[in-house]
C-alpha cells in the first residue's frame, strides 16, 4: 500500500489481507431503487444509530439528486448520498438476500485497485488517454458503470479511476495501516456527523494527478455537505454471492 510518489500516500508498505471480495462496479441507481422504494429510508433497522439520527433531522428519503436526468440513469452510479445511506444500503441488500455485504475496507480497495504487484493505475504503470471518466475526458458527468472496460484493474473491477468517489468503512488515518474490523457496530456507531471518512478512486471531475490508484481522499459522514455529485460506493464481501 501507499506510494512515495504520492504525497498522502506516504510511506509505501506492505499489508496482508484476509481474503474478500468486491463488487466489479459502482453501485447504480437501478440498484439503488427498490431501497428507496422499499423500506430503505424508513426501517431504522438498517441504519447505524447516528446515522438514523441524522435521516430524521434532516428528513433524507432519497438520495439527493434522485430526481435530476443528469444523474438518475439507471446505469449511472447512483451519487448523492451520505455514507450513512451507504451503510444502511448494505445493510438492507443483506437483509434482502440473506447474504452479508459491506463497504470495503481503504486496504482492500486499494489492493482490488492496483493488483498484487501494486500498479500506478488500475490498467498498469504507464498513462493511456481513453481508459477512465476524468476530467480530461470532457465529459463532465458520471457515465454509465463499466464505461472503459479496458481500464480494469488487475482483479477485472471497473472504474476504479474516474466515474465517482467511493465511500469506503475507513476512517482516516495516517499510514502505515493495521486490519481491523470496521464492520461492527461499535465500529460503525462511533462516527457522528463530523466523522472523516476515506472516500478513494477520482471522480469525472479529478485530474490525473488524483487518478492514481494510490491518491487519497475523505469526507465528513454527515453528508448535508456530502451529498455530492460525485460521490457514490461499491460493495464488498468476506464470501462470494452464491
Amino acid at each position: 500500500m501507499g506510494s512515495t510518489d504520492v504525497p498522502i500516500a506516504h510511506p509505501e508498505y506492505t499489508l496482508e489481507l484476509p481474503t474478500y471480495y468486491i463488487g466489479k462496479t459502482e453501485v447504480t441507481n437501478a440498484q439503488f431503487r427498490p431501497f428507496v422504494e422499499g423500506d430503505g429510508y424508513t426501517n431504522p433497522d438498517y441504519w447505524t444509530t447516528p446515522g438514523w439520527q441524522w435521516r430524521q433531522k434532516n428528513t433524507i428519503t432519497q438520495p439527493l439528486y434522485w430526481d435530476d436526468s443528469t444523474w438518475n440513469g439507471d446505469e449511472q452510479p447512483v451519487v448523492g448520498i451520505s455514507w450513512y445511506e451507504a451503510v444502511a444500503y448494505a445493510h438492507w441488500l443483506s437483509a434482502q438476500t440473506g447474504h452479508e455485504y459491506r463497504l470495503p475496507t481503504e486496504a482492500e480497495w486499494e489492493k482490488a485497485a492496483r493488483g498484487p504487484n501494486g500498479l500506478i493505475w488500475p490498467w498498469g504503470d504507464d498513462w493511456r488517454d481513453g481508459l477512465a471518466n476524468i476530467e480530461e475526458a470532457g465529459h463532465g458527468v458520471t457515465l454509465p458503470v463499466g464505461s472503459y472496460p479496458d481500464g480494469a484493474s488487475p482483479y477485472g473491477a471497473l472504474d476504479m479511476t474516474g466515474n465517482v468517489w467511493e465511500w469506503l468503512s475507513s476512517t482516516y488515518k495516517d499510514y502505515p495501516l493495521t486490519v481491523e474490523n470496521e464492520w461492527g457496530e461499535s465500529y460503525l456507531n462511533q462516527w457522528q456527523e463530523d466523522g472523516t471518512i476515506v472516500s478513494r478512486g477520482c471522480s469525472y471531475n479529478c485530474g490525473r494527478s488524483g487518478s492514481r490508484a494510490a491518491f487519497r481522499s475523505s469526507s465528513d459522514s454527515n453528508v448535508a455537505y456530502n451529498h455530492f455529485y460525485e460521490l457514490g460506493f461499491r460493495l464488498a464481501s468476506d464470501s462470494p454471492p452464491e
